[in-house]
């Protein structure tokens, strides 16, 4: 029942919440949970039953690439209608392709894959680990699934994990949660490949993160992803 104001006016106050959509009542911060949980929820509990399982081979085929992109697809397609109608654009999240971002992907691709080597050589040296060896991985992709995969899930990931996360959080709670957010995402998506995810996946999350919120632009970081997934997956 509405109210009324002193001067005998109805208080339309209520009625104009109720004539809001769901989506545009949501908070900034249920906007960031909801479009994380949706779009990296389904990896997260991959990862985790793969951790679980504690396999020393990880097997990346066509059935699990499938399974990737029919994720990315349909969580992606969701992720980026709720947040067209939260008023976000590509624009927003540094999307624009050209040739200088697209050298500076090979750089980035270059200088990451650098610092995470020397990463790990520091830490095999530090503690007499050879991460890599706990848990192995194969790759039995073939070239068509290859293909859709490598120019479909570099742009879910650094667009939605990366240019999404780092916008989002970091007008909420600054530059360091945004970025630790970011990595964090990543990382966890990727427990399933063992102690190396922690001296690689970790490192790399974190540099792309930064890069991204220092020049607020994402495709060279999709550049890069698409080049090492790529290389990782290609037939032999």
């Amino acid at each position: 029942m509405a109210s009324t104001s002193s001067t005998g006016n109805v208080d339309h106050s209520f009625r104009v919440q109720e004539d809001v959509p769901v989506i545009q009542r949501l908070s900034a911060n249920a906007e960031l949970f909801l479009v994380n949980v949706l779009c990296f929820g389904p990896f997260a509990a991959l990862s985790i039953i793969g951790l679980i399982e504690r396999k020393e081979l990880t097997v990346f085929d066509d059935r699990r690439a499938l399974l990737t992109l029919g994720i990315e697809i349909v969580c992606g397609s969701i992720a980026l209608l709720l947040l067209r109608a939260r008023g976000w654009k590509l624009s927003d999240l540094g999307f624009r392709i050209t040739l200088p971002q697209t050298l500076a992907g090979m750089l980035l691709l270059f200088g990451s894959n650098f610092i995470v080597a020397s990463i790990v050589e520091l830490v095999r040296a530090a503690t007499g680990v050879d991460a890599s060896a706990v848990t192995s991985s194969e790759a039995h992709v073939t070239w068509p699934v290859l293909i859709v995969l490598t120019l479909i899930n570099p742009l879910y990931d650094e667009i939605l994990s990366v240019a999404y996360n780092v916008e989002a959080a970091s007008k909420a709670h600054g530059a360091a949660f945004a970025i630790t957010l970011s990595a964090t995402v990543r990382f966890i998506c990727h427990l399933e490949q063992g102690p190396i995810s922690a001296v690689t996946i970790l490192p790399f999350g974190l540099i792309f993160a930064f890069v991204y919120w220092r020049w607020r632009v994402v495709w060279p970081l999709v550049v890069a992803h698409a080049v090492m997934d790529f290389v990782g997956l290609v037939p032999r």
